[in-house]
């Protein structure tokens, strides 16, 4: 009873937004005020309708209503409450409403919260989310039905996926999924700018805001899933360039370099038509990665099964892509910048686009890699691999520019090729980084390093990096002294700045802890009970084979007592779990963490009837912390640019001499 209710207040959401989408046209067509405000409140009860659907797939998921077809493939009486919870999103049909469900309620809080300036466009942003929207609903109640019935139901059910039990599985997919449904809205936004002819101060506001929250939201999720692949599979790595990984990857860059191209818009009014192509493609690529995730056509432990759900998605963003081609063609050039004749020079304004241009590339090269094997197939029937060393061909040389372009970028003002200072700012920079660099690589061990070329490259990459943060702390510290070290006022006006400062502090972090992968170590080695190995400096000894149980799985732990320089250090127990619903063994890691470097341990294997001799592998991963640390750094230096206090052009003009 409970489930066909679900499915019909399903339903109810796709008629809604059907109607949401038809009174938002009129609205627009007719400038109707009135019927605006019927697409909003249609908008509004299509939430509320998803919401309580999604409080009834819970409430049935916890009551081991097998029934349901979804409850009966992704649960079972053993599982744990934590991970009841989170069955919600672990395949198919409940990720795909989650999505659904998250994009209804950013929608709506972007169709109660807009800017006054922006009302004569809310129509056509009303009418571009519920179109989606309808377009989802529509696959919920058709191809991916949460509510399903099944007759007759089940005692037990089939059981999550055992390497979805993991803590990080609680909060990755919805904050990724949050990052993905919020990029619709500066979509929505240059479709509607697209559809009234220009870009209002308010537009650029509430696109700013909303990309900022995207892409903080993107960031962390991208991290909490990095972190998760580093805890459960086993495999020491937290990054392998997967079709999947990428997928979430390439929004992530378009989004960035979005936030770059807004930049230019709000201070000198240029750029326009490049944000409104952005904010499209972002959003567009969200989806793109949804179709390599549900439609079967890469192999990962990320993917979904093949489903009809794929060709649909594929269909859905032919026709998204034509409809925003078509009108970009006949719309765009009604949107100008206010001087459409300057000359570009070399300026901040210029360093930005090439920015830009940096990361757009980086973009081109990850949808290469990941669409060639698709395209591959498609033409000759056989498949293949884009493996991580054509990846990694690139992506340092294009991080390295990254890396100059920060520093020279934040360094330069607007319209103009002077820096304040510059030879001396970066004079002082180069010397205040020697020292830091110097940490960085002893502290390292980066002259551990084998390979000549590996070493090369860390040794430039960790100097530069440092070199890049003093010179952005040094553009910093001129700043505030301009403004008689009033440092409430400099906040008040620069904000974003600062903002923008952490965030970039934040990448440069990540480079450094990315510059760890070429010097990671590893030994695989078979103990008997007590025997004993050294490596990078710990004395490892194997002590035997226990079995516990935790939650509902079977652990075979390996018990390892760990000493270094004489000192006893706390043992680990990396292990293999068995779960009741599967066959297979798990990977259960141990981890001891320093600042400069993990000590990553995992159980190969075993002799399972004594417990005396097992297969371990053990790694050494340098820098793995700053990854971690740099993803804070940078969300929240993105949360502090959302609360810039957004001024209009005269107070920028006002203060642009500062910029």
């Amino acid at each position: 009873m409970l489930a066909d209710l679900g499915f019909y207040l399903l339903l109810l959401c796709f008629l809604s937004t059907c109607y949401g989408v038809l009174s938002a046209v009129l609205a627009a067509y007719w400038r109707h005020r009135r019927l605006y405000r019927s697409s909003r409140l249609a908008l509004t009860s299509t939430c509320v309708m998803a919401l309580s659907a999604a409080g009834l797939l819970w409430y049935l998921f916890f009551h081991r209503d097998y029934s349901v077809a979804y409850i009966f493939k992704t649960s079972s009486n053993d599982l744990p409450q934590i991970y009841t919870l989170t069955a919600f999103w672990s395949s198919l049909e409940g990720s795909h409403f989650l999505w659904t469900l998250l994009l209804s309620i950013y929608a709506t809080i972007a169709l109660w919260t807009y800017s006054r300036d922006n009302e004569h466009i809310m129509p056509y942003v009303s009418a571009s989310l519920q179109a989606v929207l309808a377009w989802m609903f529509y696959l919920a109640i058709s191809h991916s039905d949460p509510f399903l019935r099944m007759f007759p139901p089940r005692a037990d059910g089939q059981g999550m996926n055992t390497l979805l039990q993991n803590p990080y599985m609680a909060i990755h997919p919805p904050t990724l999924f949050t990052g993905y449904t919020a990029l619709a809205i500066p979509a929505a936004y240059s479709v509607a700018a697209l559809g009234y002819g220009d870009i209002t101060e308010g537009w650029l506001k509430t696109t700013r805001r909303w990309t900022l929250f995207a892409w903080c939201a993107l960031t962390a999720g991208i991290i909490l899933g990095g972190h998760w692949a580093y805890v459960e599979l086993g495999w020491s790595g937290y990054w392998a360039w997967d079709p999947v990984e990428n997928s979430s990857f390439i929004p992530w860059i378009f989004c960035t370099a979005l936030l770059h191209s807004l930049v230019v818009q709000d201070k000198l009014g240029h750029l326009k038509r490049l944000s409104l192509i952005l904010a499209f493609l972002a959003f567009f690529f969200s989806f793109f990665g949804t179709f390599i995730t549900r439609s079967g056509v890469i192999s990962s432990v990320h993917s979904f099964a093949e489903s009809p759900i794929g060709p649909n998605y594929l269909a859905f963003l032919a026709g998204m892509l034509l409809i925003v081609a078509v009108l970009y063609g006949f719309r765009a050039p009604s949107i100008l910048p206010p001087e459409a004749d300057k000359a570009w020079g070399v300026s901040k304004e210029s360093a930005l686009v090439i920015t830009q241009f940096l990361l757009l590339t980086l973009g081109a090269i990850v949808c290469v890699g990941t669409l060639y094997p698709i395209v591959s197939e498609a033409i000759t029937g056989e498949r293949t691999t884009v493996q991580a060393p054509y990846f990694n061909a690139f992506a340092p040389w294009i991080g390295l520019g990254l890396v100059m372009a920060i520093a020279l970028g934040n360094m330069m003002r607007y319209q103009t090729a002077k820096i304040p200072n510059g030879v001396k700012l970066m004079t002082i920079a180069a010397v205040c980084a020697a020292p830091i660099a110097a940490v960085l690589i002893i502290g390292g061990d980066v002259l551990l390093t084998k390979k000549p070329f590996n070493l090369g490259a860390q040794l430039v990459g960790l100097c530069l990096c440092a070199w890049s943060a003093c010179c952005l702390t040094g553009d910093l510290f001129l700043r505030i002294k301009d403004l008689r070290y009033k440092f409430g006022l400099f906040f008040t006006r620069n904000l974003a700045y600062f903002g923008g400062y952490v965030a970039h502090i934040g990448l440069l972090i990540a480079i450094a802890g990315f510059l760890g992968n070429y010097r990671g170590m590893q030994k695989v080695a078979t103990l008997n009970q007590g025997e004993s190995i050294d490596f990078y400096g710990y004395n490892l000894k194997f002590d035997e084979i226990k079995i516990a149980q935790k939650d509902n799985a079977t652990l075979y732990q390996g018990l390892i007592n760990v000493s270094r320089n004489g000192l006893e250090l706390p043992p680990i127990h990396p292990a293999r779990s068995k779960y009741p619903t599967s066959s297979n063994l798990n990977h259960e890691i141990a981890l001891m963490s320093t600042f400069w470097h993990d000590l990553y341990v995992t159980l190969s294997d075993f002799d399972r009837d004594t417990g005396k001799k097992a297969t371990f592998e053990f790694h050494i991963n340098p820098t793995v912390r700053f990854v971690w640390i740099a993803a804070f750094v940078m969300v929240t230096g993105g949360l502090l640019a959302i609360f810039d206090r957004y001024r209009g052009n005269k107070s920028r003009d006002a203060i642009r001499a500062t910029e």
